[in-house]
């Protein structure tokens, strides 16, 4: 089954921790998952080392977890996705609409 997971709290909150969780279960479980971090969610793209969850992303991408970064919202809060490769693709609304039509389940965790 594929599915989405839409997150838009940042690193450091329960909802971004569910989050990971949740797509680390569906992971686990056999599924494609996509993470669609869009507002504050963005700043996994930028981790604070004081954070260990925002470790976390990198060892679910390792794990084959699908990593879109809204780039209009990466923009306006100053991170510059061009730096270093991190395994995140650039996002847009016309892309994240292609995902959700894409998938068999989303999962906002807002």
């Amino acid at each position: 089954m594929k599915i989405a997971v839409l997150l838009k709290s940042g690193p450091g909150t329960d909802n971004a921790e569910r989050a990971l969780q949740t797509a680390s279960d569906m992971l686990a479980q056999g599924h494609t998952v996509s993470l669609f971090l869009m507002q504050e969610g963005v700043r996994f793209c930028c981790p604070d080392p004081r954070l260990s969850k925002a470790m976390n992303i990198q060892k679910l991408i390792g794990e084959n977890l699908d990593v879109h970064v809204l780039t209009q919202d990466a923009q306006l809060r100053g991170i510059d996705l061009t730096s270093g490769d991190r395994g995140f693709s650039d996002g847009s609304y016309d892309s994240l609409v292609s995902l959700l039509e894409t998938c068999d389940r989303v999962v906002g965790i807002l």
